[in-house]
């Protein structure tokens, strides 16, 4: 019999991957809605279009996207990858005070701090 502890992480692992497997089909999806609903907005009322929501939704299903990667590579470049992304949209997104953005530019800039000088075989390839 296999040890139970490999058994139970190989469960852990189909399920993760399912789960990514999910999440990717919603991701296609709301990109199919997310255009759909641009265009059809842009046709009949391009005036009332907003290039903000249109962002929010996009950045929204990249950070998605990012967040698969995360589930389906398990290495420390995914993970900061959803951050960066995670930051971006906030910053992008929300228009808030000059703190708000001092404070989003200092995490992106910390980050790709990290990721130049405590990963430096990763930063290699950017």
């Amino acid at each position: 019999m296999k040890d139970p502890h490999t058994l139970l992480l190989k469960i852990a692992r189909s399920l993760e991957l399912l789960l990514a497997a999910a999440i990717l089909v919603i991701i296609v999806i709301g990109a199919l809605l997310l255009f759909w609903q641009s265009a059809h907005t842009l046709q009949s009322a391009p005036f009332s279009f907003s290039v903000d929501d249109f962002l929010s939704g996009a950045l929204l299903l990249i950070m998605g996207l990012e967040f698969v990667k995360m589930l389906a590579l398990h290495t420390a470049a995914a993970v900061i990858d959803v951050l960066l992304f995670t930051i971006a949209r906030q910053m992008i997104i929300t228009h808030g005070s000059s703190l708000d953005t001092l404070l989003g530019v200092s995490a992106v800039a910390g980050i790709f701090a990290i990721r130049k000088f405590l990963r430096p075989d990763e930063s290699a390839s950017l």
